[in-house]
């Protein structure tokens, strides 16, 4: 390098600096031609200094080993990214495989868990078993026994045909239908011409009605309407048939008998009870 190249540099940083610092105050300035002479000292100097001798081998082999160390150390720093990347993506398959084995530990409790119900269920198919046979044992012991035969039910005794109606319609009214029908059956055999026939039959209709069998009851109140058309049953019997429609969800048929009960029996109480029905489903 020459002095030229040294010097010159040197005195263009000089210019720049003091044109950049015209604006300070005195003592700065006086501060700043002290540092002019300092630097044009420093500039004669480098002037009269003698040039700079060749570099020798030895300074040229250290300088290969500055670059050889400049390359070790570059290729460190690759090395060092290297095992960073690698070290992140250790630690990503770390935690994947640690999601993994929480999946894992998830699912043998899960299956733990079955087992356990598994067991459980055993416990109880063995219990239900034993249970099944004790009573299987207990079926085979009465099957064994001999069956006692029952003795066949003696025909009550009525002591007049109003009794027995009283008992049949009772036994309607008292919650066994089936039974208080049957026995109203019995009554209209033996006595056709009874004057509580018209009212025997209508209480069948109400045990039909009672079991829930609104077919039969509808039969039945119309054979009380065609039969005894003027008797003191038959707005009943017509009521009731509207109100059989009705569970058969026969609301049509149900609104035309309801409709004619207070038209043919305006004065009856079922005329009043077919009216108020009548305003509930309308």
């Amino acid at each position: 390098m020459t002095r030229n190249a040294v010097v010159f540099p040197l005195i263009g940083a000089f210019a720049a600096f003091m044109a950049g610092c015209a604006v300070m105050d005195t003592g700065a300035f006086t501060r700043l031609q002290d540092e002019m002479v300092e630097l044009q000292r420093e500039v004669a100097a480098l002037k009269a200094a003698p040039p700079p001798a060749p570099v020798s081998a030895a300074e040229r082999a250290n300088a290969g080993d500055v670059q050889s160390v400049r390359k070790s150390f570059a290729d460190l720093n690759a090395d060092f990214d290297r095992l960073r990347t690698d070290q992140l993506a250790a630690t990503t398959r770390m935690d994947d495989a640690r999601v993994e084995m929480q999946r894992i530990t998830s699912r043998q409790d899960a299956h733990e868990r079955a087992l356990q119900e598994l067991r459980g269920n055993a416990d109880r198919m063995k219990e239900i078993e034993n249970r099944l046979a004790a009573l299987e044992e207990r079926i085979g012991k009465l099957a064994a026994a001999p069956a006692a035969v029952p003795a066949p039910e003696r025909p009550r005794e009525w002591r007049s045909p109003e009794e027995m109606y009283e008992v049949a319609v009772g036994q309607v009214k008292g919650g066994n239908p089936k039974k208080g029908r049957e026995a109203l059956s019995d009554f209209a055999a033996k006595y056709p011409g009874h004057k509580l026939i018209p009212n025997a039959l209508y209480w069948k209709g109400e045990a039909f009605y009672a079991e829930k069998d609104y077919e039969n009851a509808i039969l039945t109140f119309q054979d009380v309407v065609d039969r005894y058309p003027q008797g003191e049953k038959a707005p009943d019997a017509m009521y009731k048939q509207g109100l059989s429609f009705l569970s058969l969800k026969d609301t049509k048929n149900a609104r035309i008998l309801l409709d004619l009960v207070p038209k043919k029996y305006p004065k009856s109480k079922a005329a009043e009870m077919a009216k108020k029905k009548l305003r509930e489903i309308r």
